[in-house]
């Protein structure tokens, strides 16, 4: 049998060696740390069928090496790592790094040597547990790693996810204070711990207490493929009795109220503008920041001419078409050449928007009581608001969405317009009124 010999990879920020090679990840963490890697590359032999095949093995060590900071976004990777010997220097705990890359290269060569002698292949799975198996534990801790993976999530149009991880991250440090456990100590315990946390400290309810536990998980998964966890309980579904989440939306007759509505104010006039404009087209509220006169065009089918806009929707990075009704056009066109930078409307920050939006909808009457359940584990409360109170930027969308449905727009083509890849995402969105639902039954069945 033809002996596999060993390939190494191209120089990158390390070296080649004769069983394997170690070198430094591009991105550092917060404190301008650099992952430590281990790389070995299989060049491997042609199978029966005369294919060349070759596996390689990238493997996350579990260290990581001081970088120089030379600016916000640039760290100078050679400051503790001497790429030609391969070894760490000049800092705490150089020492164990070095001793760790010497077990692994003994390791590697040991096994290598085996399978020469004996005139077997190199089996990539059997390596990857040979290094993996007892190797130097990481000593970074969970909190450590989430912050970590906190700076490296750069998602486009991702922003508010990348919040909501944040929250879920001070929420963590809150549960274990001054002592973080080791990642590799982090088990199904653990997160049932935080679970007890947020439910009794933290005073969270069900819904989001499932939601910061998914976000930790999701993190956990990322530490699972490295490596790095010791146990992967963690993971096990944990099943969060949610509890249901009330869609709060504008009736047709609040949203006729809203347009009668004369603001006393020019930022509550435009806030008045910019929410109907999502009422009336079911653009998130991110999507209202970013369009701009080059979006906006005007098309004709079959004699009839209409306008749509036309962009790329922010969050998903889908290319996104929705024909626009005559109430949009007139908003836009009243804002036209008032705007900076071609913008079309005046659209204030998300924040700062809710707050302008409650003080709109309270002067416009809309304060209907609604009656809002929530769980916080086995307890159910129950609060009642005035809708004005709990109104968001986000309630716009609704709104479209179903207004949409009870105006007789079909399901699919809802879909298409609020930008989903999925009908059940959309049938979530909506709710459909008890009026209009028995209405539905009555006539289908008055046949």
């Amino acid at each position: 049998m033809k002996e596999i010999a060993p390939h190494i990879a191209p120089q990158s920020m390390g070296i080649k060696r004769k069983y394997g090679r170690f070198y430094l990840d591009s991105k550092p963490d917060n404190q301008g740390n650099l992952p430590l890697m281990f790389e070995y590359t299989n060049r491997g032999i042609n199978d029966d069928e005369g294919l060349y095949k070759r596996n390689r093995i990238r493997h996350y060590t579990g260290f990581r090496i001081p970088g120089k900071q030379l600016t916000a976004k640039k760290v100078l990777s050679y400051a503790c790592w001497d790429v030609n010997q391969q070894m760490a220097r000049g800092f705490r705990g150089a020492d164990d790094v070095n001793t760790y890359i010497t077990t692994i290269i003994d390791k590697v060569s040991k096994y290598l040597r085996g399978k020469k002698e004996t005139f077997q292949p190199v089996d990539m799975s059997e390596l990857k547990r040979l290094i993996t198996v007892n190797h130097s534990v990481s000593h970074e801790s969970i909190v450590s790693f989430c912050e970590n993976y906190l700076k490296r999530y750069n998602k486009p149009g991702q922003e508010s996810t990348k919040r909501n991880i944040s929250t879920m991250v001070s929420s963590l440090k809150g549960h274990v204070g001054i002592r973080p456990p080791l990642l590799v100590n982090v088990n199904k315990e653990f997160v049932e711990g935080f679970i007890t946390y947020l439910t009794n400290d933290k005073k969270n309810n069900n819904t989001t207490v499932e939601k910061k536990v998914s976000m930790l998980q999701q993190i956990l998964r990322e530490a699972h493929k490295q490596g790095l966890l010791g146990s992967s309980s963690a993971l096990e579904e944990i099943k969060v009795q949610r509890s249901s989440t009330e869609i709060i939306f504008l009736k047709q007759k609040e949203v006729k109220a809203l347009e009668k509505h004369l603001p006393e104010s020019d930022r509550l006039e435009k806030l008045k503008d910019v929410f109907l404009f999502g009422c009336y087209t079911g653009l998130r509220y991110s999507d209202l920041q970013q369009i701009h006169q080059a979006h906006y065009l005007k098309k004709s089918d079959k004699g009839e001419q209409y306008h749509v806009l036309k962009f790329v929707i922010k969050k998903t990075r889908k290319f996104h078409e929705i024909a626009l009704p005559p109430k949009a056009v007139t908003i836009i066109e009243k804002y036209w050449d008032k705007q900076k930078f071609k913008k079309l409307l005046p659209v204030p920050s998300n924040q700062k928007a809710n707050d302008y939006l409650k003080e709109l909808c309270e002067d416009a009457k809309i304060d209907t009581e609604i009656e809002l359940t929530a769980q916080y584990g086995s307890e159910v409360k129950t609060v009642v608001k005035k809708k004005y109170e709990i109104l968001s930027c986000h309630s716009a969308r609704h709104t479209y969405a179903i207004l949409s449905l009870e105006n007789g727009m079909r399901p699919e083509v809802l879909q298409r317009n609020l930008g989903h890849s999925k009908l059940s995402q959309t049938m979530d969105y909506v709710k459909i009124l008890d009026s209009v639902r028995h209405f539905e039954t009555l006539k289908a069945f008055s046949i």
